[in-house]
């Protein structure tokens, strides 16, 4: 065997032995320390209202009234400057008030079962509306009163967004069902933050576990593999190495 192959098969070998190292934690540290920087090994955000997960927002004029918006990084009711006008509802004159309305300090033991609930988009909440045209077309709208979609006449254009061609597209859109990402909700009145589908929400990163790459290095039974495929490795490079000095030697 030439000097070269020798050199790729030793070279290979401690990259290899290089790489198990990840088998003693380290790549669970390093989770742990990302986790850390996005925020995701503190207990869950529970909020006293959705309002509270918007960011703070100025609005448009120029005025400097002092107010409070609460921070859902910081987690606490931060100060910052108001313009006077528009913003968002994230917006609080005294400390005090804030911190009232955002931020939930004991939960009752009652109340920790969590269930799902997700929230309805406003439109779901406006009455059915014909439109001004004289066509007569069945759709279907979301009743607030019933909380049912029920059918209604529509007449062809203009109306409101409150308005689905099929009954499962309404139920779909405006009826309580598990949620894909927006919120859990320990009881009525507070909620766990995890996403807000809002323009002028933040965005918070999250960690996707399942077919995490790489993932097979961070269990046990997957170090036991990869340390099977090294030895395997090394017996393979051994075996070469014997056969081609053995053949040096009878030469």
């Amino acid at each position: 065997m030439s000097g070269r192959r020798i050199n790729m098969f030793v070279t290979a070998t401690l990259y290899l032995l290089s790489q198990f190292v990840l088998c003693d934690g380290t790549g669970a540290s390093e989770n742990e320390e990302y986790a850390e920087i996005i925020g995701l090994s503190s207990s869950p955000l529970i909020l006293g209202m959705s309002i509270c997960a918007l960011k703070a927002d100025p609005g448009p004029c120029k005025a400097l009234h002092t107010r409070y918006h609460f921070d859902i990084h910081t987690r606490r009711c931060e100060l910052f400057n108001y313009g006077g006008c528009q913003g968002n509802e994230n917006n609080f004159l005294t400390l005090d008030e804030c911190q009232e309305t955002c931020i939930v300090k004991d939960v009752p033991e009652k109340t920790k079962k969590l269930r799902l609930k997700n929230e309805k988009p406003s439109f779901c909440l406006l009455e059915n509306d014909p439109g001004i045209c004289r066509g007569l077309l069945s759709r279907y709208f979301y009743n607030k009163e019933s909380q049912q979609c029920e059918k209604f006449q529509y007449g062809g254009c203009l109306g409101n967004q409150n308005n689905f061609k099929s009954l499962q597209e309404c139920q779909n859109t405006c009826h309580d069902r598990v949620p894909s990402a927006n919120s859990l909700k320990i009881d009525d009145d507070h909620l766990v933050f995890s996403t807000i589908s809002n323009n002028s929400a933040p965005l918070i990163k999250q960690v996707v576990h399942q077919g995490e790459r790489n993932s097979w290095k961070k269990t046990d039974h997957g170090c036991y593999i990869f340390l099977l495929a090294i030895c395997t490795f090394i017996q393979m490079c051994f075996w070469e190495l014997t056969g081609s000095l053995w053949i040096m030697h009878a030469g």
